[in-house]
C-alpha cells in the first residue's frame, strides 16, 4: 500500500485525489492532506506517509523553500511535485532541490499511478531533457576543472615522450602513484583515456 500525503492550498485537488485513488482498487491511498507547510509538517510527524505530493505554488510560499524544508524535515519521505506549471525552469529547479518526480495536474490517472509506484520503489522519475541537462552540467564542471602545477608537470612530461617509468625515476616517485594521479586527472576532466585528456588540455592551453 502506497500512502500519499497531499499539500495543496486548493482543497478540491486533495478531494479529487482522495476520490481518484482507493486502497483496495489501486494500492494507493491518501493518508492525509494539508493546505500549508506548517500544518503539513505537524501532521506528517503523526501520519504514516510514503510519498509527499506537493503543489508547486502555495500561497505566500517560495517553491524552493517549501521543498527544502520538507526534505530536511522528512529526508526519508520522497517528494513529488504536482502542479499546473509546465515551465522547464521550475521542473529543473525542483529536481535539483530533491524532487523525485514532477507531475502535472492534467496528467492521467495511469501516469500518476505509475509515477507513484516508481517513486515508492526508490526511483527518480525524471524527464530525458532534465536528465541530459544534469549530465551536461556535470561534464561542464569537470571539463573546466583546473589542474594543479604537479598535474600539469606530469602531463607535460608524458607529452614530451617519456614513459611512466622514466617520469617516475625523474620525479623520484613510484609508478603506481603516477598512475593514481593520472586517474584522478581523468576523473577531474571527465576524459576516458590519455589521448582524449591531452587533446582537451591542449585545447584549453593548460599544457604546452
Amino acid at each position: 500500500m502506497i500512502k500519499l500525503f497531499i499539500i495543496d492550498d486548493h482543497h478540491l485537488i486533495s478531494s479529487g485525489l482522495k476520490n481518484e485513488f482507493r486502497s483496495g482498487r489501486d494500492g494507493i491511498s491518501v493518508a492525509g492532506c494539508a493546505q500549508n507547510l506548517p500544518e503539513a509538517i505537524q501532521m506528517l510527524k503523526e501520519t504514516e506517509a510514503d510519498i509527499i505530493v506537493l503543489d508547486l505554488w502555495i500561497k505566500d510560499n517560495d517553491p524552493t523553500d517549501n521543498i527544502n524544508l520538507l526534505t530536511s524535515q522528512f529526508p526519508k519521505i520522497p517528494v513529488v511535485i504536482l502542479t499546473v506549471e509546465h515551465s522547464c525552469f521550475w521542473q529543473e529547479t525542483m529536481f535539483r532541490a530533491g524532487a523525485k518526480a514532477y507531475l502535472f495536474k492534467s496528467d492521467s490517472k495511469s501516469v500518476m499511478n505509475n509515477t507513484f509506484i516508481e517513486v515508492a520503489r526508490g526511483m527518480t522519475v525524471i524527464p530525458n531533457f532534465i536528465f541530459q541537462s544534469f549530465i551536461d552540467d556535470k561534464s561542464r564542471k569537470r571539463s573546466n576543472a583546473t589542474l594543479t602545477s604537479e598535474e600539469r608537470e606530469l602531463i607535460n612530461e608524458y607529452c614530451s615522450g617519456l614513459v611512466l617509468k622514466e617520469i617516475a625515476n625523474k620525479q623520484g616517485k613510484s609508478i603506481s602513484s603516477l598512475e593514481k594521479k593520472l586517474r584522478k586527472i581523468r576523473e577531474k576532466t571527465n576524459t576516458k583515456n590519455i589521448p582524449e585528456l591531452i587533446k582537451i588540455l591542449l585545447k584549453r592551453k593548460e599544457i604546452i
